[in-house]
């Protein structure tokens, strides 16, 4: 959420160097402010870090790169690209997904190779259907992207315009796996284009059709690896923001906010008082709003989305038939989900996302 400020904004000082916090600073950057930004780690990444160990580079957060094209907006704004300073590679496939039925699937994003894949795997009917369900899923793209997704409110009523009635006219306001469930009849096939509503922690049968704009990202517009890992796009963005004039303060817990009139008027840390005319929080929402000194009303308690349990691994061995990203779904798919939404279980047949890093960039683990 985003709140229109009026009055002076020459000095924004940015609570956090995680991709928000350097987006939001190269943005501002461009549009003149001076940016001052506070991180409590000694580096920038945020969620998107990193662990050296024994001579492994491991990412300790996000593993799949989507939309390039958002990154590379906060580069342009200081006059630098994502490319320039990035080694981007498309990653094909962009999954392999293995069933419980022993059946391999490879996820294309192109589209001749994609519906090739899936007549081989379920058939000529089932590739038409594809055909149609990408369309449908560019289309609820195109309709949310400007408007929705890229875009900053004040008010929900900003949100009515004719683009949310497109958006109902798609499908939007309906069940995500129904809607995958109208195109595709291969229920191996619906898991593929459904299993992104975990992203939100919502189960995909619940999760409004809206939100299967994720799986366009994923399995249409392309799925990227920086050379280097994942932690070399927030290296490369704070990077581009202290040649920038960024001031970066690493190593600094921010403990308060100091106010003057509805205005924050300073950010105070363990070490220091630093003035500024408003301030960027991109910290987890309960540090924000302990440092805002409330919380929004909202007519229902917050409930918590189920968490991942990740294992990072340095091995002496390989597995050639992992792609970089590998699916491996269990037999149970919304039995799993009631394990973890409704009773709170661990999951008994689970589903997992394998990530094998150096199949693109070999780099990352010693000889």
């Amino acid at each position: 959420m985003t709140r229109t400020v009026t009055g002076p904004t020459d000095h924004v000082v940015v609570v956090g160097a995680g991709l928000a916090g350097l987006s939001a600073t190269l943005h501002l950057l461009g549009a003149g402010r001076r940016v001052t930004v506070v991180e409590r780690d000694p580096r920038p990444g945020g969620r998107a870090g990193r662990l050296e160990l024994g001579g492994y580079l491991i990412d300790t957060g996000p593993t799949v790169l989507t939309m390039p094209d958002i990154a590379d907006e906060a580069f342009a704004a200081v006059g630098t690209s994502l490319r320039d300073r990035v080694d981007l590679i498309p990653l094909h496939p962009a999954y392999r997904a293995r069933f419980a039925d022993g059946s391999t699937l490879d996820v294309h994003t192109d589209a001749a190779a994609m519906e090739a894949e899936i007549e081989r795997f379920a058939g000529g009917a089932e590739a038409a259907r594809y055909h149609r369900l990408r369309h449908w899923l560019g289309e609820l793209y195109r309709t949310e992207r400007g408007r929705f997704l890229d875009a900053d409110f004040d008010s929900p009523f900003q949100l009515l315009t004719p683009d949310l009635l497109r958006l109902a006219a798609l499908g939007g306001f309906g069940r995500w796996e129904a809607r995958i469930a109208r195109h595709l009849r291969d229920e191996r096939l619906r898991r593929v284009f459904s299993f992104q509503a975990l992203y939100a922690g919502v189960p995909p049968e619940r999760a409004l059709a809206a939100y299967a704009v994720i799986a366009f990202m994923d399995t249409i517009a392309g799925v990227y690896f920086p050379r280097g890992g994942m932690y070399a796009l927030p290296r490369a963005m704070a990077d581009a923001a202290a040649e920038a004039g960024a001031e970066f303060r690493y190593g600094q817990r921010v403990t308060g906010l100091e106010r003057s009139g509805d205005r924050v008027s300073a950010v105070l840390t363990d070490d220091e008082r630093i003035p500024c005319d408003t301030v960027v929080l991109t910290p987890d929402l309960p540090v924000t709003y302990r440092l805002l000194g409330r919380a929004p009303r909202r007519p229902a308690r917050l409930r918590h989305a189920p968490s991942a349990v990740v294992l990072h691994a340095g091995c002496d061995r390989t597995w050639p038939e992992l792609a970089h990203h590998t699916l491996s779904f269990g037999h149970a798919w919304r039995g799993t989900f009631r394990q973890l939404t409704r009773t709170g279980e661990l999951m008994s047949d689970p589903s997992l996302l394998i990530t094998r890093p150096t199949a693109t960039d070999p780099g990352l683990a010693p000889p």
